[in-house]
């Protein structure tokens, strides 16, 4: 377990990039349980607050950032953010 403190901007990256991988998974049929479980734990997690995630919680946050962040340097985009997120992970 790591303890990860959550500013809104963190949570709201954590939520846009984990909410597409749900969707992608659950529109595959594989089992959503694991990011569902994730989306629900960030989002009651107060602002500003201390959160403990496993590893494994932690690679999935890290696939789904990094993939937001590629996403956005495609569409040439503003990544700074995101990138701040990642380092926070490591």
């Amino acid at each position: 377990m790591r303890k990860i403190k959550l500013t809104r901007a963190y949570k709201s990256i954590l939520l846009k990039a984990l909410a597409p991988y749900y969707c992608r998974e659950k529109a595959l049929g594989h089992s959503t349980e694991k990011p569902g479980r994730l989306i629900l734990k960030i989002n009651s997690v107060p602002a500003d607050k201390r959160a403990s995630f496993s590893v494994e919680e932690i690679h999935l946050m890290r696939i789904t950032i990094n993939r937001l962040r590629n996403e956005r340097l495609a569409k040439g985009q503003y990544t700074d953010a995101a990138d701040d997120m990642l380092l926070k992970l490591f």
